[in-house]
């Protein structure tokens, strides 16, 4: 395999097992934030969309970054800034930088070899192609209703061909069948998140790591519930209604909380060790914005 090392800097800055430990850094963050603000605010060269050249973890080249005002929005003191972890598309394998943070993570942090088995919980985006690309092993799906039993192939499925179809709170794999468990911004969308959690457990390896990404709110000690399922089955709003986007659905996924730091213990409780909320930033690889995370976790 191609080494996937490069000369520029590390963009993992540091990684938080609670919120008392984030806090605790609270002060030397500020510092940190004002210059990381600085630099960021040179890099926003036009309210049109731009590229800039960075490092693509995916890619394992430099790369053209196109940078888009697509959902950008404003912070409490009236400044836009677009939306960072959606942004910074590598114009060569699509990735933005949430996604391109995930790989990066793969392989600088866990040191995930190409012999590993893969379960990626999507299969008919660019992130999946990427995944198959760098494993040998990958298995994916995707979510495509209650009406498909946990396992099942279809053969047709909205112009998609042989797409598999699984429900993350009941996996049809095996126990231990898995070395890695990927989920990109998929958690916030499942209202009974804790099954989920137990169940990329259950299919995990001894050892094995569950590695993903979600909207995570570094300011709230307790995840936030949006919405919930009630005892006939229908949806309950208790905040007005999210939607994020949906790879096989034009009607969008429905986000059902807001995660805090709370998720880290939820996922000790499903039997995971050493959950960590991994913070990264470095324009040098396309990721703009501060502070963002990939959450990680062993299975114990």
């Amino acid at each position: 395999m191609t080494s996937r090392t490069s000369h520029l800097p590390s963009i993992w800055l540091a990684d938080f097992a609670n919120k008392a430990e984030f806090d605790a850094r609270a002060s030397e963050m500020h510092a940190q934030l004002e210059v990381i603000a600085a630099i960021d605010d040179r890099m926003l060269q036009s309210r049109h969309p731009f590229d800039i050249k960075a490092w693509c973890a995916a890619c394992n080249a430099v790369t053209a970054m196109r940078v888009t005002w697509h959902y950008c929005g404003t912070n409490p003191m009236g400044s836009v800034h677009p939306a960072w972890t959606e942004t910074c598309a590598c114009n060569q394998c699509g990735l933005n930088s949430r996604m391109r943070a995930l790989v990066g993570f793969l392989f600088s942090k866990l040191n995930a070899p190409k012999t590993a088995r893969v379960y990626i919980a999507e299969q008919t985006t660019v992130s999946y192609k990427i995944i198959k690309n760098l494993f040998d092993n990958v298995t994916g799906s995707e979510y495509l209703g209650p009406h498909f039993k946990p396992g099942e192939i279809a053969k047709d499925f909205k112009d998609h061909a042989n797409i598999r179809h699984e429900d993350l709170s009941r996996l049809s794999f095996p126990d231990g069948s898995f070395d890695l468990v990927l989920t990109q911004d998929v958690f916030e969308h499942i209202p009974d998140y804790q099954k989920t959690f137990s169940e990329s457990a259950r299919v995990l390896k001894q050892g094995g790591a569950l590695v993903f990404t979600v909207p995570f709110f570094y300011d709230q000690a307790q995840t936030g519930i949006r919405a919930k399922i009630d005892m006939q089955g229908n949806v309950q709003h208790i905040l007005p209604p999210e939607f994020h986007g949906n790879p096989v659905s034009n009607e969008g996924s429905l986000c059902f909380q807001n995660f805090g730091w709370d998720l880290l213990d939820t996922l000790r409780t499903a039997g995971f060790k050493q959950p960590k909320a991994n913070m990264y930033w470095g324009p040098w690889a396309g990721h703009i914005g501060f502070p963002f995370f990939v959450i990680s976790a062993h299975k114990a």
